[in-house]
């Protein structure tokens, strides 16, 4: 078992000329599809992240267990067809709450991912021993309430088990029909490579935000594979010092103003159109800002707005390293 303090690589700081998916080399206005494919089903590119069906931000048991449910179906109801999890949410809370509430319909796409382990709310440790990863899905199978898991993702990968051993007890379990598909979660570029190498990986899961940049070469590694990248934690503010958010946001209130919509949407719309027919998990407890979220991908920016607000933002963080783990007021949500 490998211990680590946190589930995220270290940060690099945000650069104004991400060119992931080349929106920001066109000068084209380019308009985003509201829907994508992921794991074999048409999706919004909005999907709701988990965390929050916890007792606090990836941790703990509810108090009242139906606050959670409700919540998860005002989601469904304002247009969320993608929910994303893991095992170490909870541990196993967020699963269970999905379970009560999807269980094994077949027109929502689940995803969950295994390979870390949560001894305390901030302890991580990630083990990739092939039974250890049997037994994890056989246990998220059972909290969810389903057949198969739709889209499987390897949490982390253990550097002290060959990634051969790790993929192949997953692929055994996909050819068992008890997953649809494997992806990979915070990957290196090294280690997708290698993973490539080995079976087919149906998405990527990492970090990724408007202030937080620093996996756009493998973005556009899976852009040249054709293979959906998933960003999580894409809203920005929490994470970020007090001085350094408000500069952010007013970097980001000109386009939100153009656009008459809120600098959230206008953060995501700009993920949209960096990763052409990516997703992005958010996480909240107001299904109206969900609806809002799903909303922003109508929105269209002009190559010359993605660049601009690359550079205002970059400008904004005056070299700050956007990592929300690494903040003192963050706990984790991946």
């Amino acid at each position: 078992m490998t211990i680590a303090p946190s589930p995220t690589e270290t940060a690099a700081p945000a650069t104004a000329t991400t060119t992931a998916a080349g929106s920001e080399a066109s000068g084209t206005t380019t308009p985003t599809a509201a829907e994508t494919l992921l794991a074999g089903h048409r999706v919004p590119r909005v999907g709701l992240g988990a965390a929050r069906l916890t007792a606090g931000d990836g941790w703990g048991v509810p108090a009242d267990p139906e606050v959670p449910r409700a919540l998860l179906r005002a989601a469904l109801d304002a247009g969320i067809r993608y929910v994303d999890t893991a095992d170490a949410l909870g541990p196993g809370v967020s699963e269970g709450i999905i379970g009560d509430v999807v269980g094994n319909r077949d027109d929502i796409l689940v995803s969950t991912k295994v390979g870390m382990l949560r001894p305390a709310q901030d302890r991580w440790g990630i083990l990739g021993q092939p039974d250890y990863l049997r037994h994890a899905v056989h246990a998220s199978l059972h909290r969810l309430q389903r057949e198969r898991i739709d889209l499987l993702f390897l949490h982390r990968i253990d550097p002290e088990v060959p990634l051969a051993d790790q993929l192949g007890a997953l692929a055994e379990l996909r050819d068992q029909g008890k997953i649809g598909h494997i992806g990979l979660s915070e990957p290196t570029l090294e280690q997708l490579d290698a993973a490539l190498a080995i079976e087919p990986i149906a998405a990527v899961q990492s970090l990724y935000n408007v202030a937080a940049r620093q996996n756009a070469p493998i973005i556009e590694r899976l852009g040249e594979r054709a293979i959906p990248f998933i960003a999580y934690w894409p809203l920005i503010g929490r994470g970020l010092p007090a001085d350094t958010h408000d500069r952010v946001f007013a970097a980001l209130d000109p386009a939100a103003r153009a656009h008459q919509t809120s600098v959230q949407s206008i953060a995501l719309a700009w993920i949209f159109h960096t990763v052409p027919d990516g997703l992005a998990v958010v996480g909240s407890r107001n299904p109206a800002h969900l609806r809002d979220n799903l909303e922003a991908t109508a929105i269209t920016l002009s190559a010359e707005e993605v660049t601009g607000i690359s550079a205002a933002v970059t400008e904004a963080l005056d070299g700050f390293v956007f990592h929300p783990r690494h903040s003192p007021h963050s706990t984790s949500r991946a």
